[in-house]
């Protein structure tokens, strides 16, 4: 935005008198203004990276885009893959009205090669091992640590178990 765009090199020249524009008069007002220069341009530093912060959030491209950039610039060999999940059998309770019969192997006639249906507690429903797996080549060199706080940093707070696997 151009209200952020100040330089103060030119701002601090014009608003001297102009009976005091002389070139000793000019050096000695930069000089007086390294330190707020210093704090401008730290400032412009960290409003460029709120801005990407604040341009990427949680979706799976995005947080594949931000490690990317961050540790594979060059060939963005990073991705990520959903974990694994046991989708739930339902069955019915009795005031629903819809029973549902459920029998063992031999009472069912079932044979080899008919695929049972599995009933999963409430517990064995939920991830099993993770909620995403972050795939990382394995050429690629990089921190697990600083991995893993950028991960934090990105990923939806309610997804707090996953993986970094090389490939």
């Amino acid at each position: 935005m151009s209200f952020f765009n100040i330089n103060y090199e030119i701002l601090s020249v014009q608003l001297l008198p102009v009976r005091l524009r002389k070139n000793k008069m000019k050096a000695w007002i930069s000089c007086l203004t390294i330190p707020i220069r210093r704090l401008y341009s730290l400032f412009m530093n960290n409003r460029g990276n709120n801005l990407y912060y604040l341009s990427n959030n949680s979706q799976v491209c995005n947080l594949e885009s931000v490690l990317n950039d961050v540790f594979d610039p060059a060939y963005r060999g990073i991705y990520i893959e959903d974990g694994l999940y046991n989708d739930p059998l339902f069955t019915f309770l009795f005031p629903e009205l819809k029973p549902q019969w459920l029998a063992t192997q031999a009472e069912s006639g079932m044979t080899d090669f008919d695929s049972p249906a599995v009933l999963f507690t409430n517990s064995e429903t939920s991830l099993l091992t993770s909620a995403f797996i972050v795939r990382v080549p394995a050429s690629l060199s990089f921190e697990p640590d600083r991995m893993k706080a950028l991960i934090n940093k990105y990923r939806i707070p309610g997804k707090s178990v996953y993986e970094i696997q090389t490939y």
